[in-house]
């Protein structure tokens, strides 16, 4: 089945004759987005959900509920404990959570008929368990949080979606229908009809049966019914389990252990995990999954250096400039067969950009990893990045294992964008984390004292004799210069001129402008009264003041500002 992307172009998602012709086509999207922060996160549930999972199953089971709240929104019958649901986390294929931020807002528990166990088929056979002798899967629970903020935003959709793109993918070789069981007493209409909406049909009844089943086959038309434009795997600029069905595309990931400020050429020292996923047909013929109780069948990455269609590793340029690699190769036991999950650990300098330091100690300058994939072969041109939700057990909006502490930069929240580089014509992904100087240390260390030199010079004009005068002003100066030599390590060496220059050197310009207005007016022949010498020191003094204190709240008020409507790294 294809999509269509923005732009009209049609890219087949699965079939492989599909996907060697795009090889050679190079027609990957050319599509530039940006990763939204808000949009919700769903995977696959963790060990530690387990507790979350159960308030939120308690938060709209029937035992804590009246009928008619129950009747109109919907609930759960299954009283399931914290230990069951550490045990499904820990056993079954196809338990999906969706988060928003750090909360769990939803849950879809379903998995393969080989997990059902003998005691269900004893307890419950024939009368909610479906009856036939192929493999299928079985939704065993579904739920969305009951809060108002969490309704009819469609989380319950998206949960779908990614199943159905999952059981697809993960049963390549024998697409599974999808079997649900729906109690008849109490009823439940609004799961019934959240469930027919998505293509579920009703199953004849046998006698005396406790509930209703439901049945949703070809799930490639399932699938499709539910992807609206915003979602469609190839504008959408997130791995899901849909995305990772075609082959081309290469979920990407970063999670930062530590980072450092940049250097004045905008270097900075960065140790990152970068994980990759592709799906590789055919790799599970050479290593297939075996159930062991390891998390993951490991490759042998070594043995395939010379075949790239055995393995075919992501060729990629990267803005590093000295750092060393470790890396490793397997199949998560999570994923469908032939989907590689490559992990490497970078540790060095990479490249950052230092721009517009005229605002500085209010500038924000850029730190980034760029990936670019190789343009020299049409087997590496072909391919795309997409953002994975989660990297390293860290959700992609998160970035970093801990907070990063800076005396002189703030870390703000990364960004995430992908597009068409200009030049290669092939596609980027940058990940940019932005960082904002501690702007108040410069403004307490170097303004802050400056302005109050500056200000000692309305001190100047009410003194008599010009001898006095300079000798005052003289002072300020060669005060305001041995400062300057005390503060130049701390600001950056640039050519441009920066607020910080304005405020500094408008104290240096003010000392010897009044050294120069009590020289003129000394002269009689120019005609500069003692009054109104008075008057020009006095709007000389108050213009620079006022200006040097206008920009020391400009700046201050930046920093704020853009504190505020950011976040940090670390936050989500």
């Amino acid at each position: 089945f294809n999509h269509r992307d923005a732009n009209g172009l049609e890219f087949p998602l699965r079939g492989v004759d599909d996907a060697n012709e795009r090889r050679t086509e190079e027609n990957f999207p050319h599509i530039d987005m940006m990763a939204d922060r808000s949009t919700p996160l769903v995977r696959l549930a963790m060990p530690l959900d387990a507790k979350e999972l159960k308030a939120l199953a308690d938060s709209v089971s029937i035992s804590r509920m009246n009928l008619t709240t129950a009747h109109d929104s919907g609930f759960l019958v299954s009283n399931y404990t914290q230990r069951d649901y550490s045990n499904f986390v820990k056993n079954v294929e196809h338990f999906l959570t969706i988060h928003v931020g750090r909360e769990l807002v939803g849950f879809l528990l379903a998995y393969g008929s080989e997990q059902i166990t003998d005691r269900q088929r004893e307890q419950e056979e024939p009368f909610v368990l479906p009856q036939r002798e192929e493999p299928f899967v079985l939704i065993e629970q579904i739920c969305v949080s009951p809060k108002a903020e969490h309704r009819r935003k469609g989380y319950a959709s998206l949960l779908y979606k990614e199943m159905y793109a999952r059981i697809l993918h993960y049963y390549d070789l024998n697409p599974r229908p999808i079997y649900l069981a729906i109690v008849n007493e109490p009823a439940n209409p609004v799961s019934i009809a959240f469930h027919e909406s998505m293509g579920f049909e009703f199953q004849e009844p046998q006698i005396n049966m406790p509930r209703s089943i439901f049945l949703r086959d070809n799930l490639a038309e399932s699938l499709d019914s539910i992807t609206t434009e915003e979602t469609k795997s190839e504008a959408c600029p997130f791995y899901d389990a849909r995305a990772s069905m075609d082959p081309h595309c290469v979920g990407i990931g970063i999670t930062m252990y530590s980072i450092s400020p940049p250097d004045g050429h905008g270097l900075f020292d960065a140790n990152i995990r970068v994980v990759m996923k592709w799906r590789q047909p055919g790799i599970q013929n050479i290593y297939p999954r075996v159930d062991d109780g390891e998390a993951r069948t490991n490759i042998a990455i070594e043995a395939h250096t010379a075949d790239r269609t055995e393995l075919r590793f992501p060729r990629y340029d990267l803005n590093k400039e000295d750092c060393s690699q470790e890396q490793y190769a397997y199949i998560d036991k999570s994923d469908p067969h032939d989907v590689i999950t490559w992990q490497q650990v970078l540790r060095g300098k990479f490249m950052g950009i230092v721009d517009n330091l005229t605002l500085f100690p209010a500038d924000k300058q850029e730190l980034r990893f760029a990936f670019r994939m190789w343009d020299n072969d049409p087997d590496d041109r072909c391919r795309y990045f997409r953002q994975l939700h989660y990297a390293d057990n860290t959700p992609w909006q998160l970035g970093i294992k801990r907070h990063v502490k800076s005396l002189s930069f703030s870390f703000l929240a990364p960004e995430v964008y992908i597009d068409v580089f200009e030049v290669s014509q092939t596609s980027r992904y940058i990940l940019k984390i932005h960082v904002l100087r501690e702007a108040t240390y410069y403004l307490r260390t170097v303004a802050f004292p400056m302005i109050l030199i500056t200000s000692l010079s309305f001190a100047s004009i009410p003194i008599d004799g010009f001898g006095d005068e300079v000798g005052f002003n003289s002072s300020l100066l060669l005060t305001t210069v041995a400062y300057l030599f005390i503060t130049k390590d701390v600001t950056p060496a640039t050519s441009e001129v920066t607020i910080l220059d304005v405020i500094t050197y408008g104290a240096l310009l003010l000392s010897w402008g009044l050294i120069m207005l009590h020289f003129i007016a000394s002269h009689s022949w120019v005609g500069i009264d003692e009054e109104t010498e008075q008057i020009i020191g006095f709007v000389i003094c108050s213009t620079t003041v006022g200006v040097q204190s206008f920009l020391f709240l400009f700046v201050y008020f930046r920093y704020k500002a853009i504190l505020k409507e950011s976040s940090l790294l670390g936050d989500l």
